[in-house]
């Protein structure tokens, strides 16, 4: 097909193409489409799953965050404080009618407004406990937007609400609202461990006109751990309807809510009329699927409203059964952003399509009238008619500028004719001029530089004759300044030679000289490190007896504290002595008094007498030997005292002896580091004097090289002197024999002498060293036997 089409007119061509461009762009706007559609239905699913994932995590957190602050509350201890008080407000009689009377019907505040009552003025215990602990309670119950919360006694009496609605009061064991969802989690509760808690799920609740009401409760104990009541908070859908109504997701006709395993909605619509909490949702087809186990994204079901919708069911676990959070989405609001793009793709591919037809005609008959001139016109070029006037050439498009380039092509033709003539023309002068350059040429291979070209060229062929000429002169007079500067370099090569012979001899004595110098300045080093290494054991011994020193040091510091310690035991020995000798004296009293008593008894106390005569004889000599003891304490505190001086004074001579050889070890330390600083100084100075010995033998083995090249840049010169006398330089060599043998082999160069290092004991005599050129001669003498180079 493709080769079909490109065996046709261009007049037919264009237009099938442009049919085909608008076929292409067609498919791809559909292929286009198509990608475009799957993606924006994989986005849009992604996106809901995301939404109702995170809402359904957010009502969970909501539930656990409920049950956790449930349990922290009743754990508090002043929430069983404050459940014991109520039960002794209420225990008198008809105390709990009194309080509910208070509360409820004489309360200044209107039904939803009674929490903000504080406390009643009738007086009551009741009254001054609710002003106690009603403040806390109602903080709790706006922080964390429940309906209400309770307190319950054990017997299930209400104690306390919040809003104080119809159920305050009440006994949920045996009353009205016993069967009630709060009723159920007071009873789960009541016997539950601490930390359980009991819920029940959203039901109309008479006691709040009726309005849907999910309850949990969880024990209270007191710090013995002894159950004193059950406490409750009741939640309402309007905090969770509000969230999920808010979702940006949902679009203007888009809904959220939370749906029951029974098939009835437990949060309302977020649009008034479409439906409420506990309406049957059964009939929805999706909601239906719950029911076989089908949930995730659906696309294109009925929703609610029976319009085809875009849904996502997400299961929500509680402890009262399972809930399913339904997302549902208008599809055609949705994908409307989609659905614009098909239709724009539609209208962009039918105004292709009609453009295409008309730009294709206009085209095809744009082009193939221009093509038609100029076929004509490159058929009279063919002709060789040079002077047609092409019509097209004026175009600024690509047949204009085929059009020039015929134009181009014909005058090139013509020009070309009237070349050919003169090329001929001008072949004949260059066959002319090559054979005269080809003379003179042969004249300079054989060596002649006298041959020159006396006519002059034909005209553009000058130039080259005058540049030959002047070649032959410049080259003429290069050769003869060669033979100049020959003459020159070879009388300076043979000075050279005699100054480099000259610098050998003198370069060898400098390096017998040099390596004595290393040889004494090794011993040198030696000595000075070997005096280092003396300096470095000297420090080391210094250092130890510094460390010997301190630590004595140390020791009779610690001696002087084992003293001061035996002089402040000596002092406590001498307060128990004192303290053993009051006793004595107390007991001799008692004793004595004992003795007086016993002599008033008469015969009766006579046994007492003599045990109090006895033990007055103990007390007399209890005081004595405490005495004895405090002497001889008193006396070793005196010695203790002595040795504590001389032990400080010995410390005192130790510290100045530690101080003494810290002194010494610096100075020691601070003469191993010049020794070492000196034997660094020396092994470089060695080290220096080492690398100076080897430049002086190389300078040695350069010269010998220096003269071996002087004696082979005279061969050279030679060489180059017979090679410049090949040629005829001027007319008056009549001797000239044109030569066509090759140059004579230059000599080979003498290989460099090896370096020289003899040793040299005697003193040089000075040398005279001649300058290059002839220059003014340098003398030079050293007594110590030092010679420069």
């Amino acid at each position: 097909m493709l080769k079909r089409l490109l065996q046709m007119p261009i007049s037919r061509r264009l237009p099938m193409i442009t049919l085909l461009m608008v076929g292409i762009m067609a498919l791809m706007g559909a292929v286009l489409y198509q990608r475009a559609y799957h993606h924006e239905i994989e986005s849009v699913r992604e996106n809901i799953a995301f939404v109702a994932q995170d809402q359904a995590a957010r009502v969970e957190e909501w539930y656990e965050t409920t049950a956790r602050d449930l349990v922290l509350q009743a754990s508090i201890p002043s929430t069983a404080s404050a459940v014991r008080k109520l039960r002794m407000a209420v225990s008198s009689d008809k105390g709990m009618d009194k309080a509910k009377l208070a509360y409820t019907t004489d309360n200044p505040h209107p039904l939803g407004a009674r929490q903000n009552l504080d406390k009643a003025e009738d007086g009551s215990v009741y009254s001054a406990t609710h002003e106690l602990l009603h403040p806390r309670f109602r903080k709790v119950f706006e922080l964390f937007g429940y309906y209400d919360i309770f307190l319950f006694d054990p017997k299930g009496n209400l104690l306390y609400t919040v809003v104080k609605e119809a159920d305050f009061g009440e006994n949920f064991k045996t009353g009205p609202y016993a069967e009630t969802g709060l009723g159920v989690v007071f009873r789960g509760a009541l016997d539950a461990e601490p930390g359980t808690v009991a819920t029940a799920d959203f039901e109309p609740y008479a006691p709040s006109a009726g309005v849907p009401a999910a309850f949990l409760a969880t024990p209270i104990f007191d710090e013995r751990g002894t159950r004193v009541g059950v406490m409750a908070v009741q939640l309402s859908v309007e905090a969770l309807s509000a969230n999920l109504a808010a979702a940006s997701i949902l679009g203007k006709k888009g809904d959220m809510y939370l749906v029951g395993d029974d098939g009835r909605a437990r949060t309302r619509s977020r649009f008034d009329g479409r439906f409420a909490e506990f309406d049957s949702l059964s009939d929805v087809s999706y909601i239906a699927d719950l029911r076989r186990g089908i949930t995730g994204p659906q696309f294109g079901v009925a929703g609610v409203t029976g319009a085809k919708s875009i849904v996502h069911t997400q299961p929500i676990d509680f402890d009262w059964g399972k809930w399913t959070l339904a997302l549902e989405l208008d599809q055609k609001e949705h994908l409307a952003g989609l659905m614009a793009f098909r239709n724009g793709v539609m209208v962009f591919v039918g105004i292709g399509l009609v453009l295409g037809m008309g730009l294709g005609m206009s085209s095809s008959r744009s082009i193939t009238g221009p093509l038609a001139s100029v076929i004509a016109s490159i058929e009279e070029v063919a002709k060789g008619n040079y002077h047609a006037d092409i019509e097209v050439a004026d175009r600024l498009d690509e047949i204009g500028l085929l059009g020039r380039c015929i134009q181009d092509f014909r005058d090139k033709l013509a020009a070309a004719e009237e070349g050919e003539a003169k090329r001929e023309r001008d072949r004949n002068a260059q066959e002319m001029v090559t054979s005269k350059l080809g003379d003179a040429m042969k004249g300079l291979a054989e060596g002649d530089l006298t041959v020159t070209l006396e006519d002059k060229f034909p005209y553009g062929f000058e130039p080259i004759r005058e540049n030959y000429n002047r070649t032959i002169t410049t080259v003429r007079d290069m050769l003869l300044a060669v033979v100049e500067n020959a003459t020159e370099i070879h009388v300076r090569a043979e000075e050279i030679s005699s100054s480099s012979d000259d610098l050998s001899h003198r370069t060898e004595n400098q390096a017998a000289t040099l390596e004595e110098t290393t040889a004494a300045l090794d011993e040198l080093t030696g000595s000075v490190k070997s005096a280092a290494e003396n300096a470095d054991g000297v420090e080391k011994v210094v250092q130890q007896a510094r460390r010997e020193a301190e630590d004595s040091g140390r020791v009779v510091t610690e001696a002087v504290g084992a003293m001061a310690e035996i002089q402040q035991s000596s002092e406590e020995i001498s307060r128990v002595t004192g303290v053993i000798d009051d006793i004595a004296f107390q007991t001799n009293l008692l004793a004595l008094n004992a003795g007086v008593e016993a002599a008033r008894a008469g015969e009766a106390g006579r046994g007492f007498a003599v045990v109090a005569s006895e033990v007055r004889s103990l007390a007399q000599h209890s005081s004595d030997a405490a005495k004895e003891i405090k002497q001889f304490i008193d006396k070793s505190s005196d010695h203790v005292e002595k040795g504590v001086d001389l032990v400080n004074r010995a410390g005192a001579a130790l510290q100045h002896i530690v101080e003494r050889v810290a002194n010494i070890s610096d100075l020691v330390s601070e003469i191993a580091s010049g020794a070492r600083d000196q034997s660094i100084g020396i092994g470089e100075i060695n080290t220096g004097m080492t690398q100076l010995d080897q430049v002086t033998q190389q300078n040695a083995a350069m010269v010998e090289e220096a003269t071996a090249a002087s004696l082979t840049l005279k061969q050279e010169v030679e060489s180059l002197r017979n090679q410049v006398a090949r040629f005829r330089l001027s007319k008056s060599d009549a001797a000239f024999v044109p030569s066509r043998a090759t140059a004579a082999p230059v000599a080979p160069k003498a290989a460099p002498a090896a370096p020289k290092a003899a040793p040299m004991a005697e003193e040089v005599a000075p040398r005279r060293v001649a300058a290059g050129g002839g220059g003014a001669a340098l003398a030079v003498s050293d007594p110590a036997g030092w010679q420069d180079f």
